[in-house]
């Protein structure tokens, strides 16, 4: 596992749990399954509702957002991620799938300001990154920089009161829960409206697949603050 040091010089520690040096088994861990399916559904029709260029904070390998590309050929994308090994793999994938829509640029949230033009994105997603970066102020202020007036950014984090949520965040080194409301608190504070927020997800990321019915029952459940396994805000730049 390799450790990383934090924005104001601290002790290093690793930014993705075990998968730092393993970008392969990330994109494919976050590929598969049940709630990948879920997710990229999700953001899909979350692209098609708001207008503008998309950013991904926190991309990862780019799993979603190649997917995103591929379904909104008429959109443009771009990734950022803290971890230069992730945004090769990311570069090699798209290419591959012939992308021309989406790129890929490396730098930690605090910084994402730097590569993505004053009030040039129309639509901001992030999906289970809040929860690693080491400055939520300064990331809040970058999107917001980032993003153009009334423009969009959707935060979807792990629920931390969901106890197996609570307990793999806090037991697994490269993790942390995710306090919703310190978010919110913060993001008012630097010219963000919560428009929204919804509750997605009861089964793990590990089930690959579920019965209708067990989907529709998921779909029931979810909005249950205990059961639920992730938050989703959607957020305006005012």
């Amino acid at each position: 596992m390799t450790g990383h040091r934090t924005a104001a010089g601290g002790p290093e520690r690793p930014l993705n749990a075990s998968f730092d040096d393993e970008p392969e088994r990330y994109d494919d861990l976050r590929a598969a399954g049940h709630m990948a399916r879920r997710r990229a559904e999700y953001f899909r029709r979350v692209v098609a509702r708001v207008p503008g260029q998309v950013v991904e904070l926190g991309c990862g390998t780019g799993t979603l957002l190649r997917r995103l590309a591929t379904v909104h050929p008429d959109r443009s994308f771009l990734g950022v991620e803290p971890l230069p090994n992730y945004v090769e793999f990311a570069r090699e994938r798209a290419a591959a799938a012939g992308l021309r829509n989406v790129r890929f640029e490396s730098a930690p949230g605090e910084e994402l300001d730097q590569v993505v033009p004053s009030g040039s994105a129309g639509l901001v997603i992030s999906v289970d990154s809040l929860h690693h970066v080491v400055d939520l102020d300064r990331v809040v202020a970058a999107v917001h920089a980032a993003t153009a007036v009334d423009g969009r950014w959707y935060a979807m984090e792990p629920n931390r009161v969901h106890p197996y949520v609570w307990a793999y965040h806090v037991l697994t080194t490269g993790e942390r829960t995710f306090a919703a409301r310190d978010f919110l608190r913060r993001a008012r504070q630097q010219g963000w409206t919560l428009v929204d927020r919804r509750r997605m997800f009861i089964y793990p990321s590990g089930v690959r697949s579920v019965p209708a019915w067990a989907a529709g029952l998921e779909r029931q459940l979810e909005t249950n603050r205990l059961l639920s396994g992730a938050l989703v805000h959607d957020l305006v730049r005012t």
